[in-house]
């Protein structure tokens, strides 16, 4: 009953946040503010807002990985949580998000928050927003119900650095960014590098 009533919260609340993004956009021309306005109602997974907004990196041009050292994009969470996008990339019906984060407070930083439902310590909480076709796609979770991501992320110790992927169920191949929710952290508009 516990687990049915957390799945039920955590799918409206990813519903809400669907409609409030699809409210914001109804084309892939929009000004700059309606970007704004998505990245702070696309707060993190459940409703939890991730703080300030991501910033993305100079655009990569398609199919370059982030190999030459340049992030795709970086994010920010609470508490001196810091991370760095490395690679969203589209290939068999699936994207991959590769990334790290860092921690560059003087605590260690516990992973509690990282949640969707009943599945503490993981990414399964993330997404991908899709503007374009007004869809999000949350982490992908196996026939057992786990999730297709780094899993039991506990805690981050004070001046560590993680490395963490997650995966995503891929939107259409005309869709070429996506904003994207990892964990609790800031929510920021990505390119689909194609694989």
């Amino acid at each position: 009953m516990n687990r049915t009533l957390h799945t039920l919260v955590a799918t409206v609340l990813a519903s809400a946040a669907l409609l409030t993004v699809s409210a914001c956009s109804d084309s892939d021309n929009d000004s700059d503010n309606t970007k704004a306005a998505a990245s702070e109602t696309a707060s993190g997974p459940g409703g939890i807002s991730g703080g300030s907004t991501g910033t993305p990196e100079a655009p990569l041009a398609d199919n370059q990985q982030a190999s030459d050292g340049r992030p795709v994009a970086r994010i920010k969470g609470g508490d001196g949580i810091e991370g760095e996008i490395h690679s969203v990339q589209r290939q068999d019906g699936m994207v991959m998000v590769k990334f790290e984060v860092t921690n560059r407070s003087d605590e260690n930083y516990l992973t509690v928050d990282w949640q969707d439902g009943t599945n503490v310590y993981t990414l399964s909480g993330s997404s991908i927003v899709d503007r374009k076709n007004k869809k999000r796609y949350m982490a992908l979770m196996d026939s057992n119900e786990r999730c297709l991501c780094s899993e039991r992320t506990g805690s981050i110790d004070k001046g560590k650095t993680k490395q963490l992927y997650v995966q995503f169920e891929a939107p259409p191949t005309e869709v070429k960014q996506v904003d994207l929710a990892l964990a609790n952290l800031s929510v920021v508009t990505v390119p689909i590098q194609e694989g």
